[in-house]
Protein backbone atom coordinates (compact mmCIF):
# COMPACT_ATOMS: atom_id res chain seq x y z
CA UNK A 1 0.00 0.00 0.00
CA UNK A 2 1.29 3.47 -1.34
CA UNK A 3 2.10 5.87 2.14
CA UNK A 4 0.39 9.34 2.31
CA UNK A 5 1.52 12.29 0.83
CA UNK A 6 1.51 13.45 4.20
CA UNK A 7 3.65 10.77 5.71
CA UNK A 8 5.96 10.68 2.64
CA UNK A 9 6.66 14.71 3.31
CA UNK A 10 7.61 13.30 6.77
CA UNK A 11 10.26 11.07 6.03
CA UNK A 12 11.85 13.01 4.12
CA UNK A 13 12.05 15.80 6.13
CA UNK A 14 12.98 13.45 8.51
CA UNK A 15 15.44 12.09 5.92
CA UNK A 16 17.14 15.30 5.70
CA UNK A 17 17.26 16.33 9.02
CA UNK A 18 18.95 13.17 9.69
CA UNK A 19 21.87 14.10 7.15
CA UNK A 20 21.93 16.81 8.23
CA UNK A 21 23.14 15.93 11.59
CA UNK A 22 25.30 13.16 9.96
CA UNK A 23 27.03 15.75 8.23
CA UNK A 24 28.04 17.69 11.10
CA UNK A 25 30.94 14.77 12.24
CA UNK A 26 31.61 13.22 8.84
CA UNK A 27 35.15 14.85 7.79
CA UNK A 28 34.69 16.58 4.41
CA UNK A 29 36.06 15.00 1.30
CA UNK A 30 39.04 17.98 1.33
CA UNK A 31 40.04 17.17 5.13
CA UNK A 32 40.18 13.66 3.73
CA UNK A 33 42.76 14.28 1.02
CA UNK A 34 44.57 16.82 3.58
CA UNK A 35 45.00 14.36 5.71
CA UNK A 36 46.30 11.90 3.31
CA UNK A 37 48.34 14.69 1.92
CA UNK A 38 49.95 15.16 5.69
CA UNK A 39 50.60 11.84 6.48
CA UNK A 40 52.34 11.19 2.65
CA UNK A 41 54.55 14.56 3.73
CA UNK A 42 55.44 13.09 6.96
CA UNK A 43 56.52 9.81 5.46
CA UNK A 44 58.47 11.57 2.41
CA UNK A 45 59.98 13.52 5.20
CA UNK A 46 60.82 10.38 6.63
CA UNK A 47 62.50 9.21 3.68
CA UNK A 48 64.64 12.37 3.16
CA UNK A 49 65.65 12.87 6.07
CA UNK A 50 66.81 8.68 5.83
CA UNK A 51 68.12 9.28 2.57
CA UNK A 52 70.49 12.11 4.00
CA UNK A 53 71.95 9.87 6.53
CA UNK A 54 72.78 6.80 3.87
CA UNK A 55 74.09 9.19 1.20
CA UNK A 56 76.99 11.24 3.34
CA UNK A 57 77.09 7.95 5.54
CA UNK A 58 76.24 9.47 8.51
CA UNK A 59 75.22 7.66 12.41
CA UNK A 60 71.47 7.30 12.86
CA UNK A 61 72.22 9.61 15.89
CA UNK A 62 73.29 12.27 14.07
CA UNK A 63 69.50 13.64 14.22
CA UNK A 64 69.99 13.96 17.37
CA UNK A 65 72.54 16.64 17.76
CA UNK A 66 71.37 20.24 19.29
CA UNK A 67 72.89 22.15 16.16
CA UNK A 68 71.10 19.77 13.70
CA UNK A 69 67.82 20.47 15.12
CA UNK A 70 68.39 24.19 15.94
CA UNK A 71 69.23 24.21 11.93
CA UNK A 72 66.22 22.34 11.09
CA UNK A 73 63.82 24.39 13.40
CA UNK A 74 65.15 27.40 11.77
CA UNK A 75 64.03 26.33 8.50
CA UNK A 76 60.64 24.97 9.77
CA UNK A 77 59.62 25.30 13.64
CA UNK A 78 56.34 23.10 12.95
CA UNK A 79 58.70 20.37 11.28
CA UNK A 80 59.25 17.42 13.89
CA UNK A 81 62.48 15.51 13.73
CA UNK A 82 62.03 11.58 13.37
CA UNK A 83 63.61 10.23 16.46
CA UNK A 84 66.37 7.74 16.17
CA UNK A 85 64.13 4.98 16.72
CA UNK A 86 61.44 5.40 13.98
CA UNK A 87 64.37 6.57 11.87
CA UNK A 88 66.02 2.69 12.23
CA UNK A 89 62.55 1.59 11.59
CA UNK A 90 62.51 3.36 8.24
CA UNK A 91 65.70 1.92 7.74
CA UNK A 92 64.50 -1.37 8.52
CA UNK A 93 61.95 -0.91 6.14
CA UNK A 94 63.02 0.39 3.51
CA UNK A 95 66.39 -2.16 3.39
CA UNK A 96 63.63 -4.86 3.21
CA UNK A 97 61.98 -3.83 0.22
CA UNK A 98 65.31 -2.95 -1.73
CA UNK A 99 66.52 -6.35 -1.21
CA UNK A 100 63.32 -7.96 -2.21
CA UNK A 101 63.86 -5.95 -5.18
CA UNK A 102 67.65 -7.41 -5.49
CA UNK A 103 66.67 -10.58 -4.76
CA UNK A 104 64.54 -10.84 -7.75
CA UNK A 105 67.08 -9.38 -9.94
CA UNK A 106 69.59 -12.05 -9.45
CA UNK A 107 67.00 -14.71 -9.79
CA UNK A 108 66.96 -13.21 -13.56
CA UNK A 109 70.57 -13.29 -13.73
CA UNK A 110 72.66 -16.11 -14.94
CA UNK A 111 76.20 -14.83 -15.07
CA UNK A 112 77.55 -13.13 -12.20
CA UNK A 113 80.57 -11.15 -10.94
CA UNK A 114 81.44 -10.66 -7.30
CA UNK A 115 84.06 -8.09 -5.72
CA UNK A 116 85.14 -8.09 -2.31
CA UNK A 117 87.38 -5.50 -0.58
CA UNK A 118 88.53 -6.25 3.14
CA UNK A 119 88.65 -3.14 5.55
CA UNK A 120 88.99 -2.07 9.24
CA UNK A 121 87.37 0.04 11.36
CA UNK A 122 89.78 -0.42 14.14
CA UNK A 123 92.61 -3.02 15.15
CA UNK A 124 89.93 -5.60 16.12
CA UNK A 125 87.54 -4.75 13.87
CA UNK A 126 87.48 -5.60 10.32
CA UNK A 127 84.70 -6.33 7.55
CA UNK A 128 84.04 -7.52 4.41
CA UNK A 129 82.06 -6.12 2.02
CA UNK A 130 80.86 -7.94 -1.26
CA UNK A 131 79.14 -6.51 -4.91
CA UNK A 132 77.30 -8.05 -7.44
CA UNK A 133 78.10 -7.20 -11.37
CA UNK A 134 75.96 -8.57 -14.25
CA UNK A 135 75.00 -7.33 -17.66
CA UNK A 136 71.72 -6.96 -17.50
CA UNK A 137 69.30 -7.55 -21.11
CA UNK A 138 69.69 -4.03 -22.84
CA UNK A 139 74.06 -4.73 -22.64
CA UNK A 140 74.36 -2.36 -19.91
CA UNK A 141 76.91 -3.33 -17.13
CA UNK A 142 75.05 -3.08 -13.23
CA UNK A 143 76.72 -3.38 -9.87
CA UNK A 144 74.92 -3.82 -6.48
CA UNK A 145 75.86 -3.92 -3.12
CA UNK A 146 75.33 -7.38 -1.39
CA UNK A 147 76.49 -7.50 2.05
CA UNK A 148 79.34 -6.25 5.02
CA UNK A 149 80.04 -8.65 7.17
CA UNK A 150 81.60 -9.05 10.38
CA UNK A 151 85.05 -11.08 10.33
CA UNK A 152 84.90 -10.73 14.37
CA UNK A 153 88.41 -10.12 14.55
CA UNK A 154 89.30 -13.53 11.97
CA UNK A 155 91.15 -12.10 8.91
CA UNK A 156 92.00 -16.04 7.85
CA UNK A 157 91.65 -17.28 4.15
CA UNK A 158 89.26 -19.85 5.55
CA UNK A 159 87.28 -17.76 7.45
CA UNK A 160 86.72 -15.15 4.38
CA UNK A 161 85.92 -18.06 2.00
CA UNK A 162 83.11 -19.38 4.24
CA UNK A 163 82.01 -15.47 5.06
CA UNK A 164 81.98 -15.01 1.31
CA UNK A 165 80.25 -18.59 0.52
CA UNK A 166 77.92 -17.34 2.75
CA UNK A 167 76.97 -14.35 1.15
CA UNK A 168 76.66 -15.98 -2.51
CA UNK A 169 73.99 -18.56 -0.56
CA UNK A 170 72.01 -16.41 0.82
CA UNK A 171 71.02 -14.17 -2.29
CA UNK A 172 70.87 -17.49 -4.33
CA UNK A 173 73.80 -17.18 -6.66
CA UNK A 174 76.45 -19.75 -5.50
CA UNK A 175 76.06 -21.40 -8.79
CA UNK A 176 75.92 -17.96 -10.99
CA UNK A 177 79.38 -16.30 -9.97
CA UNK A 178 82.10 -17.35 -12.09
CA UNK A 179 84.90 -14.80 -10.78
CA UNK A 180 85.65 -12.58 -7.71
CA UNK A 181 88.02 -9.59 -7.80
CA UNK A 182 89.21 -8.61 -4.80
CA UNK A 183 90.51 -5.96 -3.03
CA UNK A 184 93.44 -5.84 0.03
CA UNK A 185 92.38 -9.61 0.54
CA UNK A 186 95.95 -11.41 -0.67
CA UNK A 187 94.93 -14.53 1.43
CA UNK A 188 93.08 -15.59 -0.97
CA UNK A 189 95.57 -15.55 -3.92
CA UNK A 190 96.38 -19.08 -3.77
CA UNK A 191 93.16 -20.19 -2.33
CA UNK A 192 91.88 -23.14 -4.61
CA UNK A 193 88.12 -22.22 -5.45
CA UNK A 194 85.47 -22.74 -8.66
CA UNK A 195 85.49 -19.43 -9.58
CA UNK A 196 88.17 -17.36 -10.78
CA UNK A 197 90.32 -15.57 -8.08
CA UNK A 198 91.59 -11.49 -9.61
CA UNK A 199 93.37 -8.54 -7.98
CA UNK A 200 91.42 -5.12 -8.12
CA UNK A 201 93.64 -3.35 -10.90
CA UNK A 202 93.44 -0.24 -8.93
CA UNK A 203 94.42 -1.86 -5.44
CA UNK A 204 97.39 -3.56 -7.93
CA UNK A 205 98.51 0.41 -8.77
CA UNK A 206 98.41 1.71 -5.33
CA UNK A 207 100.54 -1.38 -4.01
CA UNK A 208 103.22 -1.02 -6.72
CA UNK A 209 103.60 2.89 -5.56
CA UNK A 210 103.61 1.90 -1.01
CA UNK A 211 106.55 -0.67 -2.67
CA UNK A 212 107.85 2.06 -3.61
CA UNK A 213 107.50 3.87 -0.50
CA UNK A 214 110.02 2.07 1.16
CA UNK A 215 112.59 3.20 -0.10
CA UNK A 216 114.26 5.47 2.43
CA UNK A 217 115.81 8.27 0.28
CA UNK A 218 112.05 8.65 -1.33
CA UNK A 219 109.90 8.88 1.82
CA UNK A 220 112.38 11.42 3.52
CA UNK A 221 111.72 13.72 0.48
CA UNK A 222 107.93 12.94 0.45
CA UNK A 223 107.97 13.28 4.54
CA UNK A 224 109.17 16.94 3.90
CA UNK A 225 106.76 17.63 1.47
CA UNK A 226 104.06 17.24 3.94
CA UNK A 227 105.90 18.99 6.39
CA UNK A 228 106.18 22.34 4.45
CA UNK A 229 102.56 22.16 3.23
CA UNK A 230 101.28 21.62 6.82
CA UNK A 231 103.42 24.83 7.97
CA UNK A 232 100.60 26.70 5.31
CA UNK A 233 98.10 24.86 5.92
CA UNK A 234 98.01 25.27 9.73
CA UNK A 235 98.90 28.83 10.04
CA UNK A 236 96.22 31.47 9.00
CA UNK A 237 98.85 34.22 8.91
CA UNK A 238 101.43 32.14 7.13
CA UNK A 239 98.70 31.49 4.24
CA UNK A 240 97.40 35.12 3.98
CA UNK A 241 101.68 35.81 3.27
CA UNK A 242 102.13 33.35 0.57
CA UNK A 243 98.68 34.63 -1.22
CA UNK A 244 99.72 37.97 -1.22
CA UNK A 245 102.88 36.83 -2.73
CA UNK A 246 101.34 34.75 -4.78
CA UNK A 247 99.16 37.98 -6.03
CA UNK A 248 102.25 40.32 -6.48
CA UNK A 249 103.96 38.03 -8.89
CA UNK A 250 100.49 37.01 -10.50
CA UNK A 251 100.73 33.46 -9.95
CA UNK A 252 97.93 30.71 -9.53
CA UNK A 253 96.44 30.40 -6.00
CA UNK A 254 95.39 27.01 -5.75
CA UNK A 255 94.40 25.63 -2.60
CA UNK A 256 97.43 23.53 -0.83
CA UNK A 257 96.89 19.62 -0.91
CA UNK A 258 98.21 17.66 2.01
CA UNK A 259 98.04 13.53 1.94
CA UNK A 260 99.38 11.11 4.14
CA UNK A 261 97.71 7.87 3.02
CA UNK A 262 99.28 5.35 0.56
CA UNK A 263 97.41 5.86 -2.63
CA UNK A 264 99.67 7.50 -5.66
CA UNK A 265 97.25 9.76 -7.35
CA UNK A 266 96.82 12.20 -4.24
CA UNK A 267 100.26 12.16 -3.52
CA UNK A 268 101.51 13.18 -7.15
CA UNK A 269 98.83 16.00 -7.19
CA UNK A 270 100.07 16.90 -3.64
CA UNK A 271 103.91 17.23 -5.41
CA UNK A 272 102.67 19.29 -8.34
CA UNK A 273 100.61 21.69 -6.34
CA UNK A 274 103.82 21.80 -4.18
CA UNK A 275 106.27 22.24 -6.99
CA UNK A 276 103.66 25.00 -8.89
CA UNK A 277 103.18 27.31 -5.76
CA UNK A 278 106.83 26.66 -4.23
CA UNK A 279 108.27 29.62 -5.74
CA UNK A 280 106.65 31.82 -3.46
CA UNK A 281 106.62 29.48 -1.16
CA UNK A 282 110.15 29.42 -0.18
CA UNK A 283 109.96 33.31 0.01
CA UNK A 284 107.67 33.08 3.09
CA UNK A 285 109.68 30.52 4.38
CA UNK A 286 113.07 32.70 4.21
CA UNK A 287 111.38 35.35 5.80
CA UNK A 288 109.76 33.38 8.59
CA UNK A 289 113.53 32.03 8.91
CA UNK A 290 111.92 28.40 8.34
CA UNK A 291 115.36 27.49 6.43
CA UNK A 292 114.91 24.29 7.64
CA UNK A 293 111.45 23.53 5.37
CA UNK A 294 113.49 24.23 2.55
CA UNK A 295 113.96 22.10 -0.29
CA UNK A 296 117.81 21.38 -1.63
CA UNK A 297 118.44 20.59 -5.37
CA UNK A 298 118.49 17.06 -4.77
CA UNK A 299 115.40 16.89 -3.31
CA UNK A 300 113.84 18.84 -5.86
CA UNK A 301 115.42 16.73 -8.28
CA UNK A 302 113.77 13.65 -6.32
CA UNK A 303 110.43 15.46 -6.65
CA UNK A 304 110.95 15.81 -10.08
CA UNK A 305 111.47 12.21 -10.88
CA UNK A 306 108.78 11.11 -8.83
CA UNK A 307 105.98 13.51 -10.81
CA UNK A 308 107.69 12.26 -13.89
CA UNK A 309 107.10 8.79 -13.22
CA UNK A 310 103.93 9.01 -11.60
CA UNK A 311 102.26 10.90 -14.61
CA UNK A 312 102.15 7.73 -16.84
CA UNK A 313 100.21 6.42 -14.16
CA UNK A 314 97.55 9.54 -14.21
CA UNK A 315 97.56 9.53 -18.36
CA UNK A 316 97.13 5.76 -18.58
CA UNK A 317 93.80 5.93 -15.87
CA UNK A 318 92.38 9.15 -17.01
CA UNK A 319 90.42 7.25 -19.78
CA UNK A 320 88.85 5.08 -16.98
CA UNK A 321 85.35 6.48 -16.39
CA UNK A 322 83.39 6.22 -12.95
CA UNK A 323 81.16 3.72 -11.11
CA UNK A 324 82.98 0.16 -12.66
CA UNK A 325 84.86 -0.69 -16.05
CA UNK A 326 84.99 -3.89 -17.47
CA UNK A 327 88.61 -5.71 -17.18
CA UNK A 328 89.14 -6.08 -21.11
CA UNK A 329 90.52 -2.65 -21.30
CA UNK A 330 93.01 -3.05 -18.91
CA UNK A 331 95.40 -4.59 -20.94
CA UNK A 332 95.69 -1.79 -23.60
CA UNK A 333 96.04 0.26 -20.58
CA UNK A 334 99.09 -1.78 -19.22
CA UNK A 335 100.37 -1.67 -22.67
CA UNK A 336 100.06 2.38 -22.92
CA UNK A 337 102.06 2.46 -18.82
CA UNK A 338 104.77 0.42 -19.57
CA UNK A 339 105.51 1.97 -23.04
CA UNK A 340 105.45 5.39 -21.00
CA UNK A 341 107.65 3.99 -18.17
CA UNK A 342 110.33 2.10 -20.63
CA UNK A 343 110.35 5.72 -22.11
CA UNK A 344 110.75 7.90 -18.99
CA UNK A 345 113.24 5.26 -17.26
CA UNK A 346 116.20 5.81 -18.93
CA UNK A 347 117.01 9.09 -17.03
CA UNK A 348 114.84 8.64 -14.41
CA UNK A 349 115.73 5.65 -11.28
CA UNK A 350 112.76 6.02 -9.71
CA UNK A 351 110.20 5.70 -13.31
CA UNK A 352 112.64 2.48 -13.40
CA UNK A 353 112.01 1.07 -10.06
CA UNK A 354 108.07 1.92 -10.88
CA UNK A 355 108.90 -0.37 -14.42
CA UNK A 356 110.38 -3.51 -12.63
CA UNK A 357 107.41 -3.51 -10.16
CA UNK A 358 104.92 -3.22 -12.45
CA UNK A 359 106.26 -5.78 -14.83
CA UNK A 360 106.70 -8.15 -11.26
CA UNK A 361 102.81 -7.32 -10.21
CA UNK A 362 100.99 -7.14 -13.83
CA UNK A 363 103.30 -10.04 -15.36
CA UNK A 364 103.86 -10.16 -18.99
CA UNK A 365 101.81 -7.88 -21.35
CA UNK A 366 102.82 -9.38 -24.44
CA UNK A 367 101.44 -13.18 -22.96
CA UNK A 368 98.73 -11.62 -20.46
CA UNK A 369 96.03 -13.85 -19.02
CA UNK A 370 93.52 -10.85 -19.85
CA UNK A 371 94.12 -11.43 -23.36
CA UNK A 372 91.10 -13.54 -24.16
CA UNK A 373 88.71 -11.05 -22.31
CA UNK A 374 90.57 -8.41 -24.58
CA UNK A 375 90.31 -10.06 -27.55
CA UNK A 376 86.59 -10.46 -26.78
CA UNK A 377 85.98 -6.48 -26.97
CA UNK A 378 85.34 -4.93 -30.15
CA UNK A 379 87.16 -1.81 -29.28
CA UNK A 380 90.58 -3.66 -28.54
CA UNK A 381 90.40 -7.04 -30.61
CA UNK A 382 92.93 -5.21 -32.99
CA UNK A 383 94.98 -4.02 -30.76
CA UNK A 384 96.78 -7.54 -29.41
CA UNK A 385 100.15 -8.70 -30.16
CA UNK A 386 100.72 -12.08 -32.19
CA UNK A 387 101.17 -13.87 -29.18
CA UNK A 388 98.29 -12.80 -27.21
CA UNK A 389 96.25 -13.11 -29.93
CA UNK A 390 96.93 -16.79 -30.60
CA UNK A 391 96.50 -17.48 -26.86
CA UNK A 392 93.42 -16.08 -26.74
CA UNK A 393 92.25 -17.40 -30.09
CA UNK A 394 92.87 -20.96 -28.74
CA UNK A 395 91.58 -19.97 -25.31
CA UNK A 396 88.23 -19.06 -26.33
CA UNK A 397 88.09 -22.42 -28.62
CA UNK A 398 88.33 -24.59 -25.21
CA UNK A 399 85.58 -22.96 -23.69
CA UNK A 400 83.59 -23.00 -26.42
CA UNK A 401 84.28 -26.49 -27.55
CA UNK A 402 83.26 -29.43 -25.54
CA UNK A 403 79.71 -29.08 -25.48
CA UNK A 404 77.06 -31.67 -27.33
CA UNK A 405 75.86 -28.84 -28.88
CA UNK A 406 79.40 -27.32 -29.80
CA UNK A 407 80.49 -25.72 -33.06
CA UNK A 408 82.93 -27.93 -35.08
CA UNK A 409 86.56 -26.69 -35.41
CA UNK A 410 86.21 -25.27 -38.59
CA UNK A 411 82.71 -23.47 -37.81
CA UNK A 412 84.96 -22.35 -34.73
CA UNK A 413 87.62 -20.74 -36.67
CA UNK A 414 84.98 -19.17 -39.59
CA UNK A 415 83.31 -17.39 -36.64
CA UNK A 416 86.41 -16.37 -35.38
CA UNK A 417 87.87 -14.64 -38.38
CA UNK A 418 84.65 -13.29 -39.34
CA UNK A 419 85.05 -11.45 -36.16
CA UNK A 420 88.78 -10.49 -36.57
CA UNK A 421 87.66 -9.16 -39.75
CA UNK A 422 84.39 -7.13 -38.30
CA UNK A 423 85.00 -3.30 -38.23
CA UNK A 424 85.96 -2.65 -34.97
CA UNK A 425 84.10 -0.32 -32.79
CA UNK A 426 85.36 3.03 -31.55
CA UNK A 427 86.71 3.13 -27.70
CA UNK A 428 83.83 5.21 -26.59
CA UNK A 429 81.59 2.92 -27.37
CA UNK A 430 79.99 0.24 -25.16
CA UNK A 431 81.21 -3.71 -25.80
CA UNK A 432 78.32 -4.79 -23.87
CA UNK A 433 75.61 -3.29 -25.54
CA UNK A 434 77.51 -4.10 -29.12
CA UNK A 435 77.38 -8.44 -28.27
CA UNK A 436 73.70 -7.71 -27.11
CA UNK A 437 72.54 -6.91 -30.68
CA UNK A 438 75.47 -6.67 -33.19
CA UNK A 439 77.54 -9.49 -31.86
CA UNK A 440 74.79 -11.72 -31.15
CA UNK A 441 73.14 -11.18 -34.50
CA UNK A 442 76.28 -12.24 -36.24
CA UNK A 443 78.34 -14.47 -34.02
CA UNK A 444 76.04 -16.54 -32.28
CA UNK A 445 77.23 -18.55 -29.49
CA UNK A 446 80.40 -16.04 -29.37
CA UNK A 447 78.37 -13.61 -27.72
CA UNK A 448 77.33 -15.59 -24.92
CA UNK A 449 80.94 -16.00 -23.64
CA UNK A 450 81.83 -12.41 -24.99
CA UNK A 451 78.97 -11.48 -22.07
CA UNK A 452 80.19 -13.13 -19.78
CA UNK A 453 83.64 -12.28 -20.00
CA UNK A 454 83.18 -8.75 -20.26
CA UNK A 455 81.07 -8.32 -17.63
CA UNK A 456 84.31 -9.03 -15.58
CA UNK A 457 84.81 -5.55 -13.72
CA UNK A 458 88.56 -4.25 -13.36
CA UNK A 459 88.05 -3.04 -10.03
CA UNK A 460 86.85 -3.70 -6.15
CA UNK A 461 86.00 -0.84 -5.49
CA UNK A 462 83.94 2.24 -8.17
CA UNK A 463 86.60 3.90 -9.75
CA UNK A 464 86.18 7.90 -8.14
CA UNK A 465 86.81 6.11 -4.73
CA UNK A 466 89.72 4.07 -6.43
CA UNK A 467 92.08 6.93 -7.86
CA UNK A 468 91.30 9.65 -5.37
CA UNK A 469 91.37 11.43 -2.23
CA UNK A 470 87.67 10.54 -2.04
CA UNK A 471 87.65 6.55 -1.08
CA UNK A 472 89.57 7.71 1.69
CA UNK A 473 86.65 10.26 3.17
CA UNK A 474 84.10 7.08 2.16
CA UNK A 475 86.39 4.68 4.51
CA UNK A 476 86.82 7.44 7.03
CA UNK A 477 83.22 7.78 7.42
CA UNK A 478 81.81 4.13 7.38
CA UNK A 479 84.00 3.21 9.88
CA UNK A 480 81.84 5.72 11.97
CA UNK A 481 78.71 3.83 11.55
CA UNK A 482 77.26 1.50 14.24
CA UNK A 483 77.83 -2.15 13.61
CA UNK A 484 74.26 -2.84 13.81
CA UNK A 485 73.30 -0.47 11.16
CA UNK A 486 76.47 -0.62 9.41
CA UNK A 487 75.21 -3.30 6.65
CA UNK A 488 71.89 -2.09 5.84
CA UNK A 489 73.55 1.80 5.43
CA UNK A 490 75.92 0.58 3.29
CA UNK A 491 73.64 -1.47 0.95
CA UNK A 492 71.26 1.45 0.82
CA UNK A 493 74.13 4.07 0.59
CA UNK A 494 74.95 1.64 -2.80
CA UNK A 495 71.72 0.93 -4.27
CA UNK A 496 68.63 2.86 -3.31
CA UNK A 497 67.11 4.89 -6.00
CA UNK A 498 67.95 8.81 -6.02
CA UNK A 499 64.24 9.28 -5.55
CA UNK A 500 63.12 10.39 -2.53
Amino acid sequence: MMPARGQNRTRTRAGTQARGRHATWTPRRDQIRRGRAEHQEILTTKRRQLKMLVSTLQPLESTEDANFQDFVKALNPSHEIPSRSVIRSQLLSIYSEEEQKLGSLLASTDNIVLTCELWSSNAEDSYLTVACHFVDIHGNLKSYMLRTASLFGDDSAANIQNQLSAIMTAWRVKEKVHTVIRAGIPQLKNVKTKWTHMPCFADTLNLIFKDLMSDDELMNVLRKCQNIVRFFKNDSEVERQLREIQNSLNMNQDELIVYSGDRWLPWLQMLQRLTEQYKAMVMVLDERGKTDFMLNENDKEKISKIISALKPLMNATSSMKGGFQTISAMLPLLKRLMDNLREEQRNNDVANKLLSRCKVKFGDINNHVLAPITFLDPRFKNQLGDRNKNQAMDQIKKKLAGGPASPSAAELDDVLDRYLSYEPTVEASNPLAWWRHTGKKNFGELSKLALKELGVVSTAVPLERAFSSAGDQFCNLRRSINPENLNMILFLNSNWSSKP
